[in-house]
C-alpha cells in the first residue's frame, strides 16, 4: 500500500516544474508529512478489528467493564464501551461514560502545580514550609513531592486509627493538620530515592489551595476544564458533596462488591478527578497545544527525576516515562482506587495515546502487550501498577 502511494505522489509531483529551489524543497516536505500521515491513518485503520477483538477477548476472558480510546497522530481511530455502568441494573457503558480515573489524576494535579510556576507564584525548589510554616518536615520541597521522593508516609495508614468515622470526609487542610499535630516517622530522607506518595500528591493540592485562595475542585475547572471544554471532568470531594460524579459502580474484586466511598474520598489530588476517555483525549490533544501551559514547561513533567530507576520505572512529574527506547518518548500513569482501574499511555514521538478506563477491578488492564503492538509497534515491559 505505501508503495502505491509514494509511486502516485511522485506521477503528480513530477509534472509539475518549479524554477526556485526552496519551493521544490518546500514541497517535498509537505508531500512528505502528508504522506507518512496518510500512510499511519491507513495502517491505523486496518487495526480497528484487531482493537475490537482484543477488547471482546479481555471481557471474555478477565471480566473487562469499560470505555477505551485510541487515537494515532492526534486522530481518534478507535472508541468503543464494553459491559455495563451498573452490574446489577445492566446500564450500558459509552464513551460518555464518567470515570473516577484514580491515580490518573495525579498528571492533572503536576500541571497546575506547573502552571503555578510559570506565573511566578511557586518554585519547584520551595520548601513545603514556604507555605505551611507548622510543617514538620523541614526540607521537603515541592519537586520531591512532584517525583515521589519525599518520604512522607502514606496518609491512608496514620489517619486511619485517629479518624474513627470513616463516613466523615477528611480534606487535604485536615490532613496537613494532623500532619503538623502527629509528625508521623518519614519513609527516608527527602530526596534520597523514590517512593511512590500519595500523601506527596495530596500535599500539592493543598498548596494550591493555600496559594490561590480556592477550592481545589474550582481552580482547576476554571484553569483547565472550562477552557478546554472538558464538560464531564470535574474533581470530586466528599467534603465537597456526597455523591459522586456519573451513573457510575465501582466494582472490587471482579464484581463481588461494591467499593466504599468513605473519608478518604475527601482528599483531593491524589486521585479524585472524574472524566470520561473523550475528555481525556481533550486534554491529551492540550498538552501538545501549550494552550493552557507552555509547551516548554509541561514538559518538564517528562524529564526523568528517578536517576535509580531505570527502563520503565522513571518517574517525572505527574507521569511515568519510559528510557528503555530512546526513539520513542513514552509517558504514562496507571490508577488503582475504590473499584476503578485505569490506564493513560501517550507516545510523545508520534502523537499515539491508548486510554483505558474501568469501573470494575480485576486482571483485564494486566494483559494488553497485543494492544502495545498494535498502536506503537513492538512489545513493552510490564508497567508499574499504582
Amino acid at each position: 500500500m505505501r508503495s502505491r502511494i509514494i509511486s502516485f505522489l511522485f506521477i503528480i509531483s513530477s509534472l509539475n516544474c518549479f524554477s526556485d529551489e526552496a519551493e521544490i524543497f518546500l514541497n517535498k516536505e509537505i508531500i512528505s508529512k502528508q504522506l507518512n500521515y496518510l500512510y499511519d491513518k491507513i495502517k491505523a485503520r486496518k487495526n480497528i478489528p484487531a482493537f475490537e477483538t482484543t477488547f471482546l477477548k479481555l471481557r471474555k476472558n478477565f471480566g473487562f467493564n469499560g470505555s477505551v480510546l485510541i487515537s494515532v497522530n492526534d486522530q481518534i481511530i478507535y472508541k468503543g464501551a464494553f459491559g455495563y455502568a451498573n452490574l446489577e441494573s445492566k446500564d450500558t457503558l459509552t464513551t460518555s461514560s464518567i470515570y473516577q480515573l484514580a491515580s490518573v489524576s495525579k498528571q492533572f494535579t503536576s500541571a497546575a502545580i506547573i502552571l503555578l510556576e510559570e506565573k511566578g507564584l511557586l518554585e519547584f525548589s520551595d520548601l513545603v514550609t514556604r507555605f505551611y510554616p507548622k510543617f514538620p518536615y523541614k526540607n521537603i520541597k515541592i519537586q520531591d513531592l512532584l517525583a515521589h521522593r519525599s518520604g512522607l508516609p502514606d496518609y491512608r495508614w496514620f489517619v486511619d486509627p485517629i479518624w474513627p468515622d470513616k463516613e466523615k470526609p477528611l480534606s487535604n487542610q485536615k490532613m496537613m493538620k494532623l500532619l503538623e499535630k502527629h509528625a508521623p516517622d518519614l519513609y527516608f530522607q527527602p530526596d534520597t530515592r523514590h517512593s511512590y506518595s500519595n500523601t506527596g500528591y495530596a500535599v500539592l493540592s493543598a498548596i494550591v489551595e493555600n496559594i490561590t485562595k480556592m477550592r481545589f475542585s474550582n481552580f482547576m475547572k476554571l484553569a483547565f476544564f472550562d477552557p478546554l471544554g472538558m464538560k464531564n471532568t470535574s474533581i470530586y470531594s466528599k467534603c465537597e458533596k456526597a455523591i459522586q460524579p456519573g451513573n457510575l459502580t465501582g466494582y472490587e474484586r471482579n464484581g463481588r462488591w461494591k467499593a466504599p466511598n468513605d473519608c478518604f474520598n475527601g482528599v483531593t489530588g491524589d486521585k479524585n478527578v472524574f472524566s470520561t476517555v473523550e475528555d481525556l483525549f481533550l486534554w491529551d490533544q492540550a498538552l501538545y497545544s501549550g494552550k493552557i501551559v507552555a509547551l516548554k514547561n509541561i514538559e518538564k513533567a517528562y524529564i526523568p527525576a528517578n536517576p535509580e530507576l531505570k527502563g520503565w520505572r522513571n518517574y517525572g512529574y505527574g507521569w511515568r516515562i519510559n528510557q528503555s527506547n530512546p526513539n520513542k518518548k513514552i509517558v504514562y500513569h496507571t490508577g488503582w482506587w475504590r473499584g476503578y482501574r485505569t490506564y493513560f499511555l501517550r507516545n510523545l514521538s508520534d502523537h499515539s495515546s491508548i486510554i483505558i478506563l474501568s469501573n470494575t477491578v480485576n486482571y483485564s488492564l494486566n494483559s494488553l502487550q497485543s494492544l502495545y503492538s498494535l498502536v506503537i509497534e513492538g512489545d513493552l515491559d510490564s508497567l508499574s501498577v499504582d
